[in-house]
């Protein structure tokens, strides 16, 4: 289970809407004060993060707790979501450039435009499924009260 500690900013009846601070990489970073990148991060990133979920125990506002994510679904969401649209886009760029090449359009940005589309299609088909799938495997859990 991944866990963060967030604060808790409204209750309605079980559903709890939690306040976490988004935590970059960038602050632990050796070479924070050259780099631009940590700057424009620093600069432009959202502070904090809401998420709204059913509490099993009673929390007060103000209260911090523990909310968790099952690794397993951070996973599953992951390799869906990346390595599969990365796949069809090699595939269908490796297939339209075979085909292509035979009446003619050999470069390698004609490739790109199916390659491109296909990618894009397969992203939405998998967010689509991964909206209808148990929702559970991906909901975070208020673990316990700090």
């Amino acid at each position: 289970m991944i866990t963060e500690t967030a604060r808790v900013v409204a209750v309605e009846g079980d559903l709890v809407t939690v306040e976490a601070a988004i935590k970059s990489t960038c602050s632990s970073c050796q070479a924070q004060s050259d780099c631009g990148t940590g700057a424009i991060s620093r600069a432009l990133a959202p502070k904090t993060q809401q998420l709204t979920l059913r509490s099993p125990m009673p929390v007060v506002i103000g209260q911090d707790v523990t909310v968790g994510v099952p690794e397993e679904g951070v996973l599953s969401a992951s390799a869906w979501l990346y390595l599969l649209p990365l796949m069809v886009f090699i595939a269908v760029f490796a297939l339209a450039n075979a085909t292509l090449s035979s009446i003619g359009l050999s470069h390698e940005l004609w490739g790109l435009l199916p390659g491109a589309a296909f990618t894009f299609v397969a992203y939405k088909a998998i967010a689509f499924k991964l909206k209808r799938l148990d929702k559970g495997k991906f909901q975070p859990v208020l673990l316990n009260t700090i």
